[in-house]
């Protein structure tokens, strides 16, 4: 009986333990379709990256034209604007231009015009004293310091957050790993041939006479 139950075990193994072909090609064929998803999405992270990055050029273009164009108002002119009052005029415009660029505006501002306060009283535009021959050497430094202004107002929205990217390129990383793993097992086959079954066969035929 035990002889009969060994040829039945050795039947099996002969005839497969092995993994079918289809569920290995099913295992490639996902692992292919992870990868190629993992593609396509960096393909998508970098042109949003990129999409990004050109928003913040233009922005960085735009802003320094307005702020030089402002700057230059303040050191050739009294600027006003209709409906909007003087003094919350001169306090926009100021926090705008910043510390730095108003600065300049004071070393450059040109005679005659008069000094602007802000609502609570503090003088935010100087005097004027400059002429224009000074005004036009110290263009090239106003330029300067309205690009750096307008840099140091671009940070804060300069960042573009990346995570879900990364998070998407870590999870199908982690599923590729598990398919991995599951293939490596599958392919290790206890298959035997008939030619390496046959000795043992004869071994229990004889152990059975």
């Amino acid at each position: 009986m035990k002889a009969a139950q060994v040829l039945v075990a050795l039947s099996l193994v002969c005839l497969g333990c092995s993994t079918p072909p289809e569920v290995k090609q099913a295992l490639i064929a996902k692992d292919q379709g992870y990868a190629e998803n993992q593609r396509l999405m960096e393909q998508y992270r970098e042109l949003v990256t990129n999409v990004t990055e050109r928003h913040h050029q233009w922005y960085r273009h735009v802003q320094t034209r307005l702020k030089l164009n402002l700057a230059l108002q303040w050191a050739t002119t009294n600027p006003k604007v209709t409906d909007v009052p003087e003094l919350e005029l001169a306090k926009d415009d100021a926090e705008l231009l910043g510390s730095e660029v108003i600065a300049l505006i004071h070393d450059i501002r040109l005679k005659n015009l008069p000094e602007r306060k802000g609502p609570n009283g503090q003088v935010l535009f100087q005097a004027g004293t400059g002429d224009m021959s000074n005004l036009l050497q110290k263009l090239p430094e106003l330029t300067g310091r309205v690009v750096q202004r307008v840099e140091k107002d671009g940070q804060a929205s300069s960042t573009v957050d990346l995570t879900a990217f990364d998070q998407y390129r870590n999870n199908v990383g982690a599923l590729r790993r598990i398919n991995a793993i599951i293939k490596q097992y599958l392919d290790i086959d206890v298959t035997l041939s008939r030619d390496e079954v046959q000795p043992l066969a004869e071994a229990v035929r004889t152990l059975r006479r």
